[in-house]
Formats: C-alpha cells, sequence, structure tokens
C-alpha cells in the first residue's frame, strides 16, 4: 500500500470509528488495515488512534493530521477525476430529484436535449413535491424552488423565479379588479400548499412593503392547478410566471398587479457534498444553468 492509499485508509477509519468497517470499505481485511496504520504511526511516530477492545478514537496527534490531511485528499481525488473526465465522455446513471409541475413542465425538455447530446448518461427522473433527501434516497442533482435550509449540500443558482398574480377575464368581471395588493383579502385566491406560506402574500414597490393575508375556497398543492383552476373562474391565484406563461399566451388568464413585484424566489440545483464531483453530474448542472435565461 502506498503513502496516499495509507492516508485514505486512516480518514476512514477516523471517520467510521472502526478498523472492521473502514477495512471493508478499502477492500481489506481489518487485520491488514490495523498493520498499514501501525506502520503509519511507525513512519510519522506519533499515535494516531487510542484503540481498546470496543472504541477507537483518535488522538491529539490524529486530530490534527486528520485537519490537514482531508482536505489534501479531497483536492488530490478532485485532481484524479478531472484527468480521468478529461479522457472520456460522461456515462453512467444520473438521479435527479425535481417537484412535480415544474419537472415536467420546464425541466423535461433540457433532459431530453441532454440525453440526445450524451448518449452514454442514463436519467432517472423522481418527480416529487416534497423535501428529498438526496443523500440518503440515493440522487446525485436535485432542482428545488425558493429558500434553501441550512445544509451540508452545495448549491448552484440556475434563474430568478418571477410570480405573477392572474386571473381569468370573467372573474375580474364578476369581482371586480383589485387594484392594490390589500385588496386581495376580499377576493377569492386559489391556495397553493407548496409554498412555505400559503395564506400570506408580500409584495414590494419603491420600497414599499405589503403582507396580505388571504384565503379561498379552493385549496390544492401545484403551480399548474392553481392556474387551472384561476382560468376557470375558481379566483385568483398568486404562482410562478413559468406555471402562468401558457394560459397568459392564450388569453385564459390575465396578469393583474402588475406595478408591483411579488415575493421574489430562486431555482437551484443542489447536490451532495462529495470528495469529487462526477463528471456527468457537473456537466448536467451546468448544462441547465445554460438552458434557463436569468428570470423564468
Amino acid at each position: 500500500m502506498d503513502r496516499i492509499d495509507a492516508l485514505r485508509l486512516f480518514c476512514s477509519v477516523a471517520e467510521l470509528g472502526s478498523f472492521t468497517k473502514a477495512a471493508e470499505r478499502e477492500a481489506m481485511t481489518p487485520g491488514a488495515a490495523s498493520k498499514q496504520i501501525t506502520a503509519l504511526e511507525q513512519r510519522l511516530q506519533a499515535r494516531l488512534f487510542e484503540r481498546t477492545t470496543r472504541s477507537v478514537r483518535l488522538t491529539d496527534a490524529g486530530e490534527a493530521l486528520l485537519d490537514r490531511v482531508r482536505p489534501w485528499l479531497d483536492e488530490y481525488d478532485g485532481l484524479e477525476q478531472g484527468v480521468a473526465d478529461a479522457r472520456s465522455a460522461p456515462a453512467g446513471v444520473l438521479r435527479v430529484a425535481a417537484p412535480v409541475d415544474f419537472g415536467a413542465r420546464r425541466l423535461m425538455p433540457i433532459i431530453t436535449q441532454f440525453m440526445n447530446d450524451w448518449p452514454g448518461v442514463e436519467v432517472r427522473l423522481s418527480l416529487a413535491d416534497r423535501m428529498v433527501d438526496l443523500v440518503n434516497e440515493g440522487f446525485d442533482v436535485g432542482i428545488r424552488i425558493g429558500n434553501l435550509p441550512d445544509s451540508a449540500l452545495i448549491a448552484k443558482r440556475l434563474a430568478a423565479a418571477c410570480m405573477s398574480v392572474v386571473a381569468s377575464p370573467e372573474y375580474l368581471a364578476r369581482a371586480g379588479q383589485p387594484t392594490h395588493p390589500s385588496e386581495l383579502a376580499q377576493h377569492q385566491i386559489v391556495i397553493d400548499r407548496n409554498k412555505p406560506a400559503p395564506h400570506l402574500l408580500k409584495f414590494i414597490r419603491d420600497g414599499d412593503e405589503v403582507e396580505v393575508r388571504v384565503n379561498g375556497r379552493l385549496t390544492l398543492n401545484g403551480a399548474v392547478a392553481a392556474v387551472t383552476a384561476a382560468s376557470a373562474g375558481v379566483g385568483i391565484a398568486c404562482c410562478p410566471r413559468w406555471a402562468a406563461e401558457q394560459a397568459l399566451a392564450d388569453g385564459r388568464v390575465v396578469e393583474i398587479l402588475t406595478d408591483w413585484n411579488s415575493e421574489l424566489r430562486y431555482l437551484w440545483a443542489v447536490f451532495p457534498s462529495n470528495r469529487y464531483l462526477a463528471h456527468r453530474v457537473r456537466l448536467f448542472v451546468d448544462f441547465v444553468a445554460d438552458h434557463f435565461p436569468d428570470r423564468i
């Protein structure tokens, strides 16, 4: 075993707290793993682990070595992977998670184009309107809209997701057209449970901020469904512009309160913070970013 492999084994033992588990990860026997760590300690003239029959714990010297070695190994692995990637086209399975409406309407055409450009990549797309656990559920990339919670994931901002307030001409003729956000409180609003605060709408104009608490007879989960309901005259929908584009073009709904900016959200690509990012994952994230305008 060379010195890089020995240091990699050291990091595995430190991370897993077990020679047996580290040996399994590095495809060797526990006895061989113990001997390699002992040889590393002799070479460094420092004890790296306190060993008992029940546990393995880093010494102070081991902690200091781990702090210096782990980022170096990450950089080395990235360099090694980059060299390998440069010699070959991307291949393998790419697992992507995305919201249902956005994935079907806006992401799917980009994925099919990506697959046409890179035939060696197999894409497995999962559409769900929940916060998917990328690491535990085995996804490579997640596409998310809105504010991101703090996590160990890496995030790349793809575009600003603009919001629109829309209603059918028939509804506005019957109920009147709001001229100020506060008037929405007196209207039937299609409530979309997929929003973080479905009953609270926020607007801003020239530094003037308005928050309006709204209600309506119809509650659902999905931006496209909200636009469909608005086009049928059920009420007013505050939805992402991308979800309303076709209905606006067809005249089934019209945009109101256009002199106010509703809450701005962002479209993100998120992925686990691994030692290196697989070529197909990095390529896909860049491809998606290149195929969205600054604002959607």
